[in-house]
């Protein structure tokens, strides 16, 4: 727009000047005298700048003067440029806020590797977003505060009621049935492997008390009754970071304590899941609407630590444990192998080999085809190098618990035995357990919830609101005192995969933006049904009987998942994001983030460190069994903290743009 009114009026003057008349163009008209003489529009006002001279020189007598325009204000600058102009991914950002071509010629559609629906993390989305669609039905909102306890939970049955028989139904429509299948089969080991990955790191950490057995029980179970009741049939069940650290720092007070774990679990089970009914009612779920990127991205953070740190350790254990000098070698190498082989098949999705439906097949069922290939090629080796002590997954051939008595070698049975197995569980111990569960309730709060926000977000176009009340209840009234009374790993709303199998629901269609140089996908539809979720779980449940085959598993490949699922967290998260960054010590490298561009650099790098040092000082504790109780309440002081510390240390308008 400016260089078009620019040459507009550099053409009056050559114009005037032909006709030997001198463009007085401060009073917006080549002449005052000649009517016929154009205008210069009234409402372009600017200093005066002069065509081949210095702006700060006297106006010559040769060159008249040509007023700069002010043209409309520039386009919101987008968020980073990662984003392709090719696709456009529904995850985290509306979908008319796609970027436009950029002047970087036809680069791949991830951007440096960084795949879109990561790159959606670093999008901001309004408060107003949380909650889901707009409310439609005549109902309050999702996350509106009542002061009648358990109103909101009346509301929610009342809003899913009406939809219940369409949540069926609409999954054998014409347009929903091949997208709900295929989403069922990509999805079923999208699930298994992290269950497989997290069930082994319950099993090292829980000293074999809870394993994978336990592991696949529980997320299918607990998936199978979500389907059914569940506020938001959408979200995926699973093992999750949270859980981890709550059983780690569990294990770790009753070894101190000398109690019994399984005993502590159920107790500690129970308590948890009367809070979880407790807050359910007095509406404590609204209070999500405060969480900002700060506490999202600290929390996400936290995870991927955990994770990382897990897969460390258990590599660390093996170096140190009594295994030959081959397995140990053997152990890193099917490690490193598969991390690698897992981000290569991530990385075919914007390749150039094959076709784009291998591409994203492949990339789908990369994980699952690097266990299995690696299986298969450790199987034919190991008998070759001579390598007879490498350990492999203990699952069970029959359906029954992990641990065994080490008296007599039988299972456990699955009911828990609330009194204690060798000794008495001590009456005080019960009261004890408060502590521990209140926070595992604060962690399973946020794990809840964070991920049913992110789910619900309007951009999904879902038509179907969501129920943050009911779906918190079905948690509290029904899955914690399942998963404690058999002595199971309480699963939750995972976030990758519930994105993921959001993603997987929704049709799109790829069309041209306005300028014609690049393209972008919008939504045209969402298969809102429980006929996924409940035939994914179904099939987990069905896992249950291949323990046969899943022995032959090495446990190095499920370590490697695991290193995966913690390293492929980091990206999409801003706070990473901006760390890597302030590593690039030359500031011509950085890259043209919106916050790097808006945000003074000192600025930036006290609220990074800030983040980071809260991030490493949590991942610490939580792993100091002396002090990790505390660690659950310490995430929760994250909200306060962000909402009357944070204004005080950083200016509004950092603030502003760092955590909107």
């Amino acid at each position: 727009l400016g260089q078009c009114a620019r040459a507009k009026l550099i053409s009056e003057r050559q114009r005037c000047s032909r006709h030997g008349r001198q463009c007085d163009l401060s009073k917006g008209a080549a002449n005052p005298s000649d009517s016929n003489t154009p205008t210069v529009p009234r409402d372009i006002t600017s200093t005066d700048v002069h065509v081949g001279t210095n702006k700060n020189m006297p106006p010559s007598d040769n060159v008249p003067a040509i007023r700069r325009i002010d043209v409309l204000p520039p386009l919101q600058r987008l968020p980073p440029t990662s984003m392709s102009r090719h696709e456009f991914s529904v995850k985290g950002m509306p979908l008319d806020f796609a970027n436009h071509a950029t002047d970087h010629g036809n680069d791949d559609l991830e951007g440096k590797g960084k795949p879109i629906a990561a790159a959606m993390d670093d999008v901001d989305i309004p408060t107003a977003a949380l909650g889901g669609a707009e409310p439609s039905d005549g109902l309050p909102g999702p996350l509106v505060y009542h002061r009648l306890p358990g109103k909101g939970l009346w509301i929610d049955i009342k809003r899913r009621s009406r939809y219940y028989r369409t949540d069926w139904t609409d999954a054998f429509l014409p347009e929903n049935l091949s997208i709900v299948i295929s989403t069922i089969l990509f999805m079923l080991f999208a699930c298994l492997a992290p269950a497989l990955a997290f069930g082994s790191i319950y099993e090292t950490v829980t000293k074999g008390q809870i394993g994978i057995m336990e592991t696949l029980l529980a997320t299918g179970v607990c998936g199978v009754i979500n389907a059914f009741v569940s506020g938001q049939p959408l979200t995926i069940q699973g093992p999750t970071g949270p859980e981890l650290a709550y059983l780690s720092m569990l294990i770790g007070l009753c070894s101190s304590l000398n109690l019994e774990f399984m005993p502590a679990k159920f107790w500690a089970g129970l308590w948890q899941s009367l809070y979880t009914v407790v807050y359910t009612l007095l509406h404590a779920c609204s209070l999500i609407s405060k969480v900002t990127r700060f506490t999202e991205e600290i929390f996400s953070a936290m995870i991927t630590m955990i994770e990382i740190v897990a897969a460390g350790t258990n590599i660390v254990n093996v170096f140190l444990g009594k295994a030959s000098i081959g397995a140990k070698l053997w152990t890193l190498i099917i490690v490193s192998l598969t991390y690698v082989m897992a981000v290569k098949f991530r990385e075919l999705r914007t390749s150039d080999w094959l076709n784009a439906n291998l591409r994203k097949n492949l990339s789908n069922y990369g994980v699952s085809i690097t266990i299995i290939s690696l299986t298969i090629l450790s199987s034919l080796l190991t008998p070759v190098l001579g390598i007879f002590d490498l350990r492999y997954l203990n699952v069970p051939t029959i359906i029954e618990p992990t641990w065994k008595d080490p008296m007599t070698g039988l299972a456990r049975p699955w009911i828990v035995q609330a009194g204690g197995y060798a000794k008495p569980f001590p009456t005080w111990a019960i009261f004890l357990m408060i502590a521990p569960a209140i926070g595992g309730c604060l962690l399973g709060y946020l794990d809840q919830n964070l991920t049913e926000v992110l789910v619900n977000r309007k951009d999904r176009m879902f038509k179907k609101l969501p129920a943050y009340h009911l779906s918190n209840m079905v948690v509290g009234l029904v899955l914690y005192p399942f998963c404690a009374i058999l002595g199971l790993p309480a699963p939750h709303p995972a976030t990758v995969r519930s994105l993921a199998h959001v993603m997987a629901v929704t049709s799109t269609v790829t069309v041209p933006l306005p300028d014609g140089k690049g393209t972008t996908v919008r939504v045209t539809g969402v298969a809102e049904q429980r006929v996924s979720h409940l035939a994914i779980h179904i099939l987990i449940l069905i896992c249950l009987t291949a323990g046969s085959v899943l022995r032959y598993v090495p446990q190095p490949i499920i370590i490697g998942i695991f290193l995966y699922l913690g390293i492929a967290s980091i990206r999409g998260n801003q706070m990473f994001d901006r760390l890597f960054v302030l590593l690039t010590f030359e500031r011509e490298r950085w890259p043209s983030y919106y916050y790097v561009q808006d945000v003074d650099r000192r600025e930036m790098t006290r609220f990074t460190i800030y983040q980071t040092v809260i991030v490493c000082v949590l991942v610490a504790i939580s792993r100091v069994s002396q002090i990790a109780i505390a660690f659950p309440f310490l995430m929760a002081t994250m909200i306060p903290l962000r909402i009357y510390v944070i204004p005080r240390l950083f200016s509004a308008e950092t603030i502003e743009v760092l955590d909107r």
